[in-house]
């Protein structure tokens, strides 16, 4: 099931959501000799019957399958009818019906396992196709669009009534695509949705159990390009690739929320989060991939049954970024790592479990980590029969050439570190320190409030004053006094010989 929602992700949206503007002539044949094409390409079966009256195209009974072949499974989708309408303009409308039931089933080996159907219902929906033959752009636009779960069977059998609930309603959606039809099939899409909400239950008719998920995103923001190859097995992800496969596309969206229920037997469970706001990124290519992820002012509450108390937390910022090399290298490539978790708080009934004398400061704690560099990739890590050796050789999937630190904070409790460096690595040097690349470089830390800090741990009880003398031995060692009160400063180095130094004394 995961292979069909990547490899028909991206056919579904075109297919429900698409849009474009473009001047010269185009035929309702055109456009549909470009969507059966566009399927195949993406690794479905597609059959269809075909009908012409006038300038209006009408196709009915058409189904796609899409092989599964590693789950031994095929996934089915039957869309019913749709018409493609020449408007005497050069463009063409495509009008999807409402109700529009999309019938789905999933079979084994033959055997089907899971058939039922999805309904949308929608108001105000245009979408418009122009260009040519080789370029079509698609304009798209509707005032509300609501699906709902239709009858489900599980190996020949209905689901019972209540089991499941579902209705998604998207609201005020625009946007345009442009597919250019070359030697790669190339996209360019935006499309922007006013809101989205959706309302979930799940329940056992036979006992109590259950759950339910509501919410609603509103302000998204979508923005894509990508290309597909032509004539390649879409369940062969190497060779998609290396035929020129890519993905660069980002989401936002202005403010979030949701509410989430579930009940077990006895046990209760209960969540609600919000936030106003954040951003997702994804991009992939033969050599490449990036995920990028930030949510804004994020609160956070769970209340369960085993918990004597609501936990409450609270981030204003939480994000991560990742951008690696992927495909097998002679030379260092780029990499950067970066996590960001920013102002975080929780309730005043947390901390009391393991501090009710308010010892420690509670302003709100923030970890950030930036680091940069580059690596030479030993392997590729898109083919799945070479990441199959890593567990049997104990050679490591790329070497290190370059690291920085371009920012480190940890912030918490009353004590903050700080500090930023850059080292080299030497892969011909595997013996001095133990197996590990021989780094050259240095980093500069910055410690605040430290001493501080262990004072209030041994007040706790946490820490004893036998350890905590040792914890400032080895601070004594490794730092020298700052310009401010309970600062401390290091400067550790591995010089060009091996040697490790700490502010200028050598440690090793």
């Amino acid at each position: 099931m995961q292979s069909f929602i990547k490899k028909g992700g991206a056919t579904a949206i075109i297919l429900a959501l698409s849009t474009p503007v473009a001047l010269a002539d185009i035929t309702a044949d055109d456009v549909w000799a470009d969507w059966r094409s566009y399927m195949s390409d993406a690794g479905y079966d597609i059959s269809a019957s075909e009908g012409r009256s006038g300038n209006r195209l009408t196709i009915t009974d058409m189904s796609m399958s899409l092989p599964i072949p590693e789950e031994n499974a095929t996934v089915t989708l039957i869309l019913g009818t749709l018409s493609m309408v020449e408007n005497g303009d050069g463009s063409v409308n495509v009008e999807f019906p409402s109700p529009m039931p999309i019938g789905f089933s999933v079979s084994d080996g033959g055997a089907e396992m899971v058939r039922g159907s999805i309904i949308m219902t929608h108001t105000g929906s245009v979408m418009q196709v122009t260009g040519d033959p080789n370029s079509m752009t698609y304009t798209h636009s509707s005032a509300t669009n609501d699906i709902t779960l239709g009858d489900i069977l599980v190996e020949g059998q209905p689901i019972p009534p209540g089991l499941a609930d579902v209705k998604i309603s998207i609201n005020d959606t625009n946007g345009v695509t442009k597919m250019t039809n070359g030697d790669l099939r190339q996209f360019d899409q935006t499309y922007n949705v006013g809101s989205i909400t959706y309302d979930i239950k799940a329940s056992d008719p036979g006992s109590n159990d259950g759950g339910s998920a509501k919410g609603s995103l509103t302000g998204l923001r979508f923005a894509g390009t990508g290309a597909m190859p032509k004539n390649v097995d879409t369940s062969d992800m190497v060779a998609m690739m290396a035929a020129g496969m890519s993905v660069d596309g980002s989401i936002s969206y202005a403010s979030g929320n949701s509410d989430i229920q579930g009940q077990d037997g006895s046990d209760q469970f209960a969540m609600t989060t919000s936030s106003s706001g954040g951003d997702f990124g994804v991009a992939i290519n033969r050599t490449n991939l990036r995920y990028t992820l930030l949510n804004r002012n994020v609160d956070v509450s769970v209340t369960s049954s085993e918990l004597p108390f609501p936990v409450q937390t609270r981030f204003d910022e939480a994000g991560f970024t990742l951008d690696a090399p992927v495909a097998q290298s002679d030379t260092p490539q780029d990499f950067q790592l970066g996590v960001n978790l920013s102002g975080f708080t929780m309730s005043d009934l947390i901390w009391s479990l393991f501090d009710p004398a308010t010892v420690l400061p509670r302003d709100p704690a923030t970890i950030v980590m930036d680091i940069s560099g580059q690596a030479r990739m030993l392997l590729d890590l898109m083919n799945p029969e070479a990441l199959m050796t890593l567990d049997r050789s104990p050679a490591p999937p790329a070497e290190i050439h370059s690291l920085s630190i371009n920012k480190l904070l940890v912030s918490l409790v009353g004590a903050s570190l700080s500090g930023n460096g850059a080292f080299t690595f030497d892969n011909n040097d595997l013996a001095t320190f133990g197996g590990v690349p021989r780094p050259t470089g240095e980093v500069n830390l910055q410690l605040m409030g430290g001493n501080g800090l262990i004072d209030k741990l041994i007040q706790m009880g946490f820490v004893s004053d036998q350890d905590a003398m040792g914890a400032r031995m080895m601070m004594g060692m490794l730092a020298v006094p700052g310009d401010g009160p309970d600062t401390l400063n290091s400067k550790l180095e591995i010089n060009d010989q091996g040697h490790v130094l700490a502010n200028g004394q050598r440690i090793q």
